[in-house]
């Protein structure tokens, strides 16, 4: 009967986003699937997680829309599908594994928090290093650039992302493991799978992340079009966009995560 009552909060809370603006149509349908998947194969405790990773987004979104540089991103505003599945993907599709494959459910639980985290540390440090007083620095070039830059980072943005993940590991570790005599050493490395899930996804997004050039004004952008005209790439590939970028985020917190209880054990 839970388990049923939570599946139906999952559309109708998917449903509300959408209405909201939080999310686009497509965005809701793969909302609905991961948050499905969850409950399936993770339970309840995990929808807490990823309502930790949503929320906290929402909140620190809110904060201050005008630092938001709707000229260099790509996407803002509601979460469309893509945007849905780079953050969540990999957890619903651990969820499943877990489901599929009880006998490693360990693995699959590793890798959905390991997943969250990232995506969670990669929220924070995107959302927050924007306050900071010092421009970030490219961790390519080490050269301090605009902020916004993909690959740029600033000691607000790490303090940020480290303090993301540390939430989504201790959230994960009330609701599984808080009597388990190992707890406090799950949540140091949690916490750090996070962080270096979000310094992957910085790396990642400096050598690979597509940009473009606006033939008009010159500006750096994420967008295809700028002043009415088609931008000109400049660097990286095509399909390496941000979405991209934040599910090689996840996937590496996931990958982490597995390799975590892997060496140190269930």
């Amino acid at each position: 009967m839970i388990s049923l009552l939570a599946y139906v909060g999952i559309g109708i809370a998917a449903l509300l986003l959408y209405k909201l603006d939080k999310l686009t149509a497509s965005g809701m349908w793969a909302a609905c699937v991961v948050g499905w998947l969850t409950i399936a194969g993770v339970g309840v405790g995990g929808l807490v997680v990823i309502a930790v990773f949503f929320g906290s987004s929402i909140v620190w979104g809110r904060l201050d829309s005008s630092k938001v540089d709707v000229d260099v991103v790509a996407k803002h505003g509601a979460r469309d599908a893509w945007q849905v599945l780079a953050n969540g993907g990999i957890a619903g599709l651990c969820s499943l594994l877990a489901w599929l494959f009880p006998g490693y459910a360990a693995f699959a639980f590793a890798g959905f928090i390991g997943s969250l985290a990232g995506a969670t540390a990669d929220t924070w440090a995107s959302e927050l290093g924007k306050y900071s007083r010092e421009k970030p620095i490219h961790l390519l070039t080490l050269k301090r650039v605009s902020p916004g830059v993909s690959g740029a980072v600033s000691a607000l943005g790490m303090a940020a992302a480290f303090a993301g993940s540390f939430l989504v590991a201790a959230t994960a570790i009330l609701l599984w493991w808080r009597y388990t005599p190992l707890s406090h050493i799950w949540l140091l490395v949690y916490s750090a799978i996070g962080f270096l899930a979000n310094l992957a996804d910085s790396l990642f997004g400096a050598a690979i992340q597509v940009l473009y050039r606006c033939p008009v004004c010159g500006l750096e952008t994420e967008r295809l079009n700028h002043c009415g005209e088609k931008t000109e790439k400049i660097k990286g590939y095509r399909l390496a966009t941000n979405d991209t970028i934040n599910f090689i985020c996840t996937f590496t917190g996931a990958v982490l995560g597995v390799l975590a209880v892997a060496l140190i054990g269930r």
